[in-house]
């Protein structure tokens, strides 16, 4: 706590009570008291009782939104020599929020498969992503740079040169995928044409438009899929 006077300023005790989107999230009561420093800053330690159902209802209340409203009240304590006065705040606003968008492996898709030519039998995929977008505001990613490896094999690489996630919502984004099944390995080569789950992992860099400006943003995803037949 920054104190501007040249003096120093002594509280006998200090409280607040902090509120999101209308939800109590979290509390704190000083009564030990502490001194500002003259013309300093003077750290200040918080007692803090948090309630674990009010921060889930609170996470739930503020998705879609952009900028999130905050309340905040208490007290702070001072002694005179008529016993301790108590001077009360009360204080509202809002800040921005800023989500990180989320990504999950949702599905590993057969969408072709040729076998006629036994000398070099292929395979077309595609790696269905989730994309979730928590903001009120559309979400526009440029300039998607991926990797995809699956059952440890580097088998795509590409760039999407933008998409978009609207808000409050989760959005669907589709990566092709060519193997060439002589080299893909038996593993791939069963999971593809009989069924059967594979290790897929996804790298990305991208930048994100958020309505507090652009950001890059790295994506690391790992999971095991099934391979459905979508032909």
């Amino acid at each position: 706590v920054d104190n501007p006077n040249p003096v120093e300023v002594g509280l006998s005790s200090f409280s607040y009570d902090l509120g999101l989107e209308g939800i109590h999230l979290l509390a704190g009561d000083n009564e030990d008291g502490f001194t500002l420093e003259a013309s300093d800053a003077s750290e200040l330690r918080l007692p803090v009782a948090l309630n674990w159902q009010s921060t889930w209802d609170t996470v739930q209340a503020t998705r879609g939104l952009d900028d999130v409203p905050f309340g905040l009240s208490g007290h702070f304590g001072f002694d005179t020599p008529a016993g301790e006065a108590e001077l009360p705040y009360d204080e509202d606003g809002s800040f921005p929020a800023l989500r990180t968008p989320k990504f999950r492996l949702a599905n590993l898709r057969a969408t072709r498969l040729n076998l006629s030519n036994p000398l070099a039998p292929t395979a077309e995929l595609a790696l269905d992503l989730g994309v979730d977008n928590a903001h009120g505001s559309s979400l526009f990613f440029d300039r998607f740079d991926y990797g995809v490896v699956i059952d440890g094999r580097p088998l795509a690489s590409g760039l999407l040169s933008s998409f978009e996630v609207d808000g409050a919502t989760e959005g669907n984004v589709s990566l092709p995928i060519s193997v060439d099944l002589l080299t893909a390995g038996t593993t791939i080569y069963s999971a593809i044409t009989g069924g059967g789950a594979l290790d897929v992992g996804l790298d990305a860099t991208m930048d994100v438009d958020t309505p507090f400006g652009i950001l890059p943003l790295t994506v690391d995803e790992t999971g095991a899929l099934d391979v459905v037949d979508d032909r």
